[in-house]
C-alpha cells in the first residue's frame, strides 16, 4: 500500500522533469523507516526509495543528454577524503572477511536468525551493505550537482524535511492514542510493512507506552527527532526561520520525550551543554540572551504543566515518575547489558584484526564507533575523521565569510549541520549506522550550500 503512495509520486514527478520535487519526496519518505514500498523475498525497499532512485535515473540522464554543471570540478576535489572513505570501505568489504575468515566472531547483520555471534565469512550482508552504500554515494553526489544549479531551491528542500518531521510527530500522537484507549484504530500494516526490520511496538516504561511513530523502535525514532530539535531549536535562536519552524521545535521535543528514549534524553542534555558552552565562548550577547529566554521558557512551562496536572491529574505524574525511574534503572536493564556486550565485542574484533576491520556489512554493534572501529577499521575511521576535519573547518571559513549576510546558504549551513550533528551524537549513543537517504541529502545540501558561499566570496576577491 505504502508502494501505491510513493511510485505514482516519484513517476508524475520524474516525467514532469521534476527533481527539486523528487528531492522533496526523499526526504519526506525518510522517517517512513519501517515500511516498504516493494517487496522481494525477505527484503523491503523504504519509501525514501522510490524518489531517490528516479532522482538519480533523472540526473543520470541529464549528464548522458550532455547537461553540464559548472561546479562539478569543486564538488568532487572538496569531498576526496569522504570518497576515499567510501572507496576503502567497499574494499575492506571484499578483502577482510575472507582475509579474516574463521579467525574472528562477529554479529551478524540479521540477529532475529542468528542470536549470537558467527565466525567471520563472506556473506549476502557484504552485498547488500555495499549496495545501499553505493546508492547513498551517488545520492549524494547527484543531489549537490543538482542544488549547485539556479533552479534549486534548498529553502524549500529544509521545509520538506520540516513535513517529515511533523508527519513522524502526528503519527507518534497517533500510536499513543492507539496504545492507551485502544479503540482508535492504527495502520501497523501500512507503517510497518519491511519485513527486513523487526519492529518494537509493543514496549512499555513503567505504566506508559514507548512509541515508535514511523520508525522500527523507539530509540530509532528519537535518533531522527534529535535531529530535529537540534536544527530547530537553534535556527530559532539565530533568528532564522518562521512559525513553523517554532512550532517543530515544540512538537518534536513533545514527540521525543513520549518515546521516552534513553538515547533521546542522553542527546537532547548533550545539545543544551553544548549550546551553552558555545554561547559563553563566542560571546554573542544577543544569542546568549535568546538562549537564557528559551531556557527559562522551557522550564516556566514544565513548571506550570507538572502543577496543573498535579492537581487535576495526579496519575499522571505518577506514571512520568516510573518512567524517569525505569530510564535511570536502565543500565541495570538487559537490554542495555546486550547492547553492552555487542559494541565491546566490536571493540574486541577491531583489536583481533590489527585495525584493519572485518568488512562493511559483517558485524552489527550497537553504537557508531565500535561498529566503524570493527567493520573499516582503524584506517577507515581515519579517514572519516580527515573528511569531517575538513567539512568543520569550511563550515567556520563560510560563517565567517557569511557573517552579517543573514542569507538563504548561511541558513541552509547552519540549520542542516546541526541536524547532522544531533543524529549523529544520538547515533554515537546507540545507533549502528548512518546509513539513510534522507541523511545524505541533508548532507548534500550542508556541501551545496558551502560551496555556493565560497564561490561568492572568490567572485568578490577577483573583482
Amino acid at each position: 500500500m505504502m508502494g501505491l503512495i510513493f511510485w505514482p509520486l516519484s513517476f508524475i514527478f520524474f516525467f514532469r522533469r521534476d527533481p527539486q520535487r523528487l528531492l522533496e519526496l526523499t526526504l519526506v519518505g525518510g522517517v517512513l523507516q519501517a515500511a516498504a514500498i516493494l517487496v522481494v523475498g525477505g527484503l523491503g525497499l523504504q519509501p525514501s526509495m522510490a524518489p531517490g532512485m528516479l532522482f538519480i535515473a533523472f540526473m543520470s540522464l541529464q549528464l548522458i543528454l550532455g547537461v553540464t554543471f559548472p561546479k562539478a570540478g569543486p564538488v568532487l576535489r572538496f569531498c576526496t577524503p569522504l570518497f576515499v572513505a567510501f572507496f576503502w570501505a567497499l574494499l575492506g568489504s571484499v578483502l577482510m572477511p575472507r582475509l579474516f575468515e574463521g579467525a574472528v566472531l562477529v554479529w551478524p547483520q540479521k540477529l532475529d536468525e542468528v542470536a549470537t555471534r558467527v565466525p567471520l565469512a563472506p556473506t549476502r550482508g557484504n552485498m547488500t551493505q555495499d549496495c545501499y552504500l553505493i546508492l547513498n554515494l551517488i545520492m549524494f553526489i547527484m543531489a549537490i550537482f543538482f542544488l549547485t544549479r539556479r533552479e534549486a531551491d534548498p529553502r524549500r528542500l529544509y521545509y520538506a524535511y520540516l513535513v517529515g518531521a511533523a508527519l513522524a510527530c502526528i503519527v507518534g500522537f497517533w500510536e499513543m492514542a492507539h496504545r492507551l484507549v485502544g479503540s482508535i484504530p492504527f495502520p501497523k500494516d501500512l507503517l510497518y510493512s519491511n519485513p527486513g526490520w523487526a519492529v518494537l511496538d509493543t514496549q512499555m516504561s513503567g505504566p506508559v507506552p514507548r512509541i515508535n511513530s514511523t520508525f522500527t523502535e523507539p530509540s530509532a525514532c528519537a535518533t531522527f527527532l534529535i535531529g530535529t530539535v537540534y536544527s530547530t531549536v537553534w535556527s530559532t535562536l539565530r533568528g532564522y526561520g518562521n512559525w513553523a519552524t517554532r512550532v517543530m521545535v515544540f512538537l518534536s521535543a513533545l514527540c521525543l520525550l513520549m518515546t521516552t528514549s534513553t538515547t533521546g534524553y542522553v542527546a537532547m542534555v548533550v545539545g543544551l551543554g553544548l549550546l551553552v558552552v558555545y554561547a559563553v565562548l563566542s560571546r554573542e550577547r544577543r544569542l546568549f540572551r535568546r538562549l537564557m529566554m528559551f531556557i527559562a521558557g522551557g522550564v516556566l512551562c514544565m513548571g506550570v504543566t507538572t502543577l496543573a496536572l498535579t492537581a487535576f491529574a495526579p496519575e499522571v505524574i505518577k506514571a512520568a515518575a516510573a518512567v524517569m525511574l525505569e530510564t535511570q534503572d536502565k543500565k541495570q536493564s538487559a537490554s542495555y547489558e546486550e547492547r553492552t556486550q555487542k559494541d565491546t565485542d566490536s571493540y574486541q574484533v577491531a583489536f583481533e584484526t590489527y585495525g584493519l576491520g572485518t568488512g562493511w556489512g559483517s558485524d552489527r554493534s550497537s553504537s557508531l564507533l565500535p561498529g566503524f572501529l570493527a567493520t573499516i577499521g582503524v584506517v577507515g575511521v581515519l579517514i572519516l575523521v580527515v573528511w569531517n576535519g575538513s567539512l568543520a573547518l569550511n563550515i567556520y571559513r563560510s560563517i565567517k565569510i557569511a557573517a552579517g549576510e543573514r542569507s538563504l546558504d548561511a541558513w541552509m549551513i547552519e540549520a542542516t549541520v546541526t541536524a547532522l550533528i544531533g543524529r549523529t551524537v544520538a547515533t554515537l549513543i546507540s545507533g549502528p549506522v548512518l546509513g539513510t537517504m534522507d541523511f545524505y541529502v541533508l548532507l548534500a545540501m550542508l556541501v551545496s550550500a558551502l560551496i555556493r558561499i565560497q564561490t561568492r566570496a572568490g567572485k568578490r576577491v577577483r573583482a
